[in-house]
C-alpha cells in the first residue's frame, strides 16, 4: 500500500521538483512558471500544495492570493492554478485530494472566494466550484482592422490622432500605467488591487514580457494603455485584448492603441475581448457586429459566506440607506452554508447563528449567489424559498435583492490570470 501525504511544499528543492512536474504536464517551458513565483515578492511556500506519494511529488497545485475590489471595499481571493499530476499518477484523484484540503486551509487563512480558470468542468465542480459565464466579443482580424481605419478620423490613423502611441517599457512609464488602472479601477468590482510590489514584480514576470504592452501619450503624459496576452500555445491563431484602460476624456486613445497593437501581430487570425460593460470599446464592437459568447472558463467557489457578506455589510448598508428599505430579516443560503442579514434603524447586522422560523429564507445556488455578489441581481436568478416555517419580508424579496445586490461594472483583467 502506498504512503501518500498531502501539505506544503517544504523546501527549495520540493519547490524545483514541483517546476519540472509542470514542464512534463504542460506544453510550456519550466521557466514560464519560475518567473510566476521566483520574482513574485510576496510568495509563500505555503500556498504550493503537494501530494507525495512513496517520497514522490506526484501531483501539485497552486495558490495565487490576490485581493480584489467590491465597490470600497476589498475580498481576499485565492486564485487556483499550476494544477498537475503525473501521468504514471493520474486517476487516483491526488489532485482532487489536494485541492479539498486546500478548501479547509483557504478557510483558514481568512480567504473568502476562490477562482479558477479551467475547461475541464466537471473535475472541479466535485469539490464546489462553479461556472459563472462572463462575456466575450470576438472579431476576425481582417474586419477588426478594417472597422478601426473606417472608425478613425482618416485611414492612416497614426497620422492623424493627437495621440503619440509606444510600446511600454520597463522603466520610466509604469508609474503613470499604475496611476491610469488605479484611477480607472477604484471602485470597479473584481478587479485587483494592484500595490507598488504588483507593480515591482510584473515587470520580471513571463505576462510582462511575453505579452504587448501599448501606450497613448498627449503632451509627454500618457493617457491610455492597453495589453496584449502572450500568445496561447492552444490556440495560436487567436489573441485577447486584456487589458484597456484610459483617463476620462480621453476614451478616443483606445482606437490609435488598438491599430498600434494590431500591427504588432500581423498574423493573428481571431481578436477577443473580455471589458467591463461600461467600457468606451463596447459600443464599437456590437456596431462591427462582434459575436458576442458566453465564456464558461471562470469557475468560483465561495469559502466563507457569512465573512464575506459581513465585510460587503459597509456596502450593502449603504445601498439600502440610500433606497430607504424598512427592516427586514432574510438569510442567505448556499452550498451548505448560510448566513442572516438583520436591518433594523438604517444598521445591518450578519449573522451566522440563527433561528431559521424567524426569517425569510433562500436557497441559492452558488453561479447564482456568486454573480449576485459580484456582477448584480436580476429577475432571471433563480431563487427558492427554503422549506419550513416562513415570514415573508417586506418589501418582497425580489425588490430586496435588486437593491442589495445592483448592476456593476464589473472585470477582472486577463493580465492577473494565473
Amino acid at each position: 500500500m502506498s504512503n501518500m501525504e498531502i501539505r506544503p511544499i517544504q523546501s527549495r528543492a520540493e519547490l524545483e521538483e514541483v517546476y519540472n512536474l509542470l514542464e512534463t504536464c504542460f506544453p510550456i517551458s519550466k521557466s514560464y512558471f519560475q518567473s510566476r513565483l521566483d520574482h513574485y515578492t510576496a510568495y509563500r511556500s505555503d500556498t504550493t500544495w503537494v501530494a507525495v506519494v512513496d517520497g514522490v511529488i506526484a501531483s501539485t497545485v497552486q495558490i495565487f492570493p490576490y485581493i480584489c475590489r467590491v465597490e470600497d471595499v476589498t475580498l481576499k481571493v485565492a486564485g487556483i492554478g499550476s494544477v498537475a499530476t503525473k501521468p504514471e499518477y493520474r486517476g487516483q484523484g491526488l489532485g482532487l485530494q489536494i485541492l479539498q484540503k486546500l478548501t479547509e486551509w483557504m478557510a483558514q487563512e481568512g480567504y473568502d472566494l476562490s477562482l479558477l480558470f479551467s475547461s475541464i468542468h466537471p473535475f472541479y465542480e466535485k469539490l464546489g466550484w462553479t461556472i459563472v459565464p462572463e462575456t466575450e466579443y470576438r472579431l476576425p482580424a481582417e474586419q477588426f482592422s478594417s472597422q478601426i481605419s473606417l472608425a478613425s478620423p482618416d485611414s492612416d490613423t497614426a497620422a492623424h490622432s493627437p495621440y503619440w502611441v509606444k510600446p511600454l517599457e520597463l522603466s520610466g512609464d509604469l508609474k503613470q500605467v499604475a496611476a491610469i488602472y488605479e484611477q480607472t479601477n477604484q471602485k470597479r468590482t473584481l478587479s485587483r488591487v494592484r500595490d507598488s510590489i504588483y507593480w515591482q514584480d510584473v515587470r520580471q514576470s513571463a505576462e510582462w514580457l511575453e505579452g504587448t504592452w501599448s501606450a497613448a501619450l498627449l503632451d509627454g503624459a500618457i493617457a491610455a494603455y492597453g495589453r496584449l496576452g502572450r500568445r496561447n500555445p492552444w490556440d495560436n491563431e487567436a489573441i485577447t485584448l486584456e487589458e484597456l484602460c484610459y483617463l476620462p476624456g480621453h476614451e478616443s486613445a483606445i482606437l490609435p492603441i488598438l491599430s498600434h497593437l494590431a500591427a504588432q501581430h500581423p498574423d493573428i487570425k481571431t481578436w477577443k475581448f473580455r471589458l467591463p460593460p461600461d467600457h468606451a470599446l463596447l459600443p464599437l464592437l456590437k456596431e462591427w457586429d462582434a459575436e458576442q459568447t458566453a465564456s464558461d472558463l471562470m469557475m468560483w467557489k465561495i469559502i466563507r459566506l457569512a465573512e464575506t457578506l459581513q465585510i460587503l455589510k459597509p456596502v450593502l448598508e449603504r445601498r439600502l440607506r440610500d433606497k430607504s428599505i424598512g427592516s427586514f430579516r432574510l438569510a442567505l443560503r448556499c452550498a451548505g452554508q448560510s448566513a442572516l442579514l438583520i436591518y433594523e434603524e438604517e444598521h445591518l447586522a450578519i449573522a451566522a447563528n440563527y433561528d431559521s422560523s424567524k426569517a425569510a429564507s433562500l436557497e441559492l445556488r452558488q453561479p447564482e449567489l456568486v454573480t449576485m455578489l459580484l456582477h448584480g441581481y436580476h429577475s432571471e436568478i433563480p431563487v427558492d424559498d427554503c422549506p419550513g416555517v416562513q415570514v415573508k419580508p417586506h418589501p418582497p424579496v425580489d425588490e430586496l435583492l435588486q437593491v442589495m445586490f445592483p448592476f456593476q461594472n464589473s472585470v477582472f483583467y486577463l493580465t492577473d490570470k494565473f
